[in-house]
């Protein structure tokens, strides 16, 4: 695969690269509870981190397109219509392969199918409670595939019924309402219901849409200030590099030996913990943005990992690790044994994510900008 780095950040492509592996580190997991102690705290904690900064990075590039759009001129429907064709283009045909593929796994594993798959189709599988077992690694599909479609049109009727007022201080006006709403999703829940733990606080709150709408306009606000005050955030940006750092390390890490915990401050875990943690990602990305790697190796390797990342999240769990379970049950391997079956599974996962994403995810994606399709639309790039 010819893979070109001149219309890429690498400093973003670091970000998805650590958030993909992120993931990739905390469910192998699932392959046995033998691994030692310290590789299975760092596993505990390695998956939230690594969805949240998919979030923010999703946030931060989809602002800047929704932002340019609608300070066009001639911005009409035609614009949110073209806007959304080109993320459904680029996220639907590998979301709805492999949910399929999901089906045929599920059904070779337990002979019968998963139930509820309409939900999935129409990405309502953890709209107010957590997704079933099936395709779990969905969930976060379903946030962001939400998050584009309120902000977009929330703006349109703006600036539909009022064409001459500031269209920036429109963008701003929309996020920061998104971001109330869906913070007063978590203050409703934390009086009307409870949560006794972590993993209760993982699938109840963390992983249902209707309490994480807000977190891709996080990066939709950062957009906005990275756009207004370029200059003071690059001249800042190594004191929010070190804020950023230290706050995901007391979230992650000091937390909990502090007594920050789902038991003890409910409050704080359910309405503030996951704002927190988006802002403190938030204050890494002016500093990513103007990293540079001389090394052409370690660059391709980056580029390589981001551009399979996609590919990457929805195979890796509920495809390679479910089916490779089943045919090589794991959970009593120790050892050697352990890390080879470890290492068999990160190879296979990367392998076959990279045959995904350059035979079926870039083709299909590329016909997005096709004149035909343009044309359809009805849309002018000029």
């Amino acid at each position: 695969m010819n893979i070109s780095n001149k219309k890429r950040n690498v400093g973003l492509d670091v970000a998805r690269t650590f958030a993909i592996l992120l993931v990739l580190f905390s469910h192998t997991l699932w392959i046995s509870d033998n691994y030692p102690k310290v590789v299975r705290a760092a596993m505990k904690l390695s998956g939230t981190a690594g969805v949240e900064i998919f979030f923010i990075i999703s946030g931060f590039l989809i602002g800047k397109i929704v932002w340019r759009e609608i300070l066009r001129s001639d911005f009409s429907f035609t614009n949110i219509k073209h806007f959304l064709f080109r993320r459904w283009f680029r996220t639907f045909p590998n979301y709805y392969l492999l949910l399929f593929v999901n089906v045929l796994v599920w059904y070779f594993i337990y002979g019968e199918f998963p139930e509820k798959i309409y939900k999935y189709i129409i990405y309502i599988q953890n709209f107010s409670d957590t997704s079933m077992p099936f395709y779990r690694v969905s969930w976060s599909l379903a946030v962001e595939q939400f998050s584009y479609i309120i902000g977009p049109f929330l703006l349109y009727g703006l600036i539909l019924f009022f064409p001459k007022k500031n269209r920036d201080k429109f963008y701003l006006w929309v996020t920061i309402f998104i971001l109330v709403c869906f913070t007063l999703t978590k203050v409703h829940f934390y009086y009307t219901q409870s949560v006794a733990n972590i993993y209760e606080w993982n699938e109840s709150i963390r992983k249902v849409l209707i309490y994480r709408l807000d977190v891709v306009y996080w990066g939709f606000l950062l957009r906005y200030f990275y756009n207004k005050y370029t200059v003071w955030v690059h001249n800042h940006e190594r004191k929010l590099l070190f804020t950023g750092l230290f706050a995901l390390i007391f979230l992650n890490i000091l937390r909990v030996p502090l007594g920050i915990t789902v038991e003890n401050t409910p409050g704080f875990m359910i309405i503030w913990y996951l704002g927190l943690h988006s802002i403190a990602i938030c204050c890494l990305m002016p500093y990513l943005i103007t990293m540079e790697i001389r090394s052409k190796i370690v660059v391709k390797f980056f580029t390589t990992i981001s551009l399979i990342s996609y590919s990457l999240y929805l195979l890796h769990y509920t495809i390679i690790l479910h089916s490779l379970k089943t045919i090589f049950p794991s959970e009593e391997l120790t050892g050697i044994a352990l890390w080879l079956y470890t290492f068999l599974y990160w190879g296979i996962t990367i392998l076959f994510s990279y045959l995904l994403y350059k035979y079926f995810e870039r083709p299909i994606t590329d016909l997005r900008d096709s004149p035909r399709i343009l044309k359809f639309l009805g849309y002018n790039k000029n």
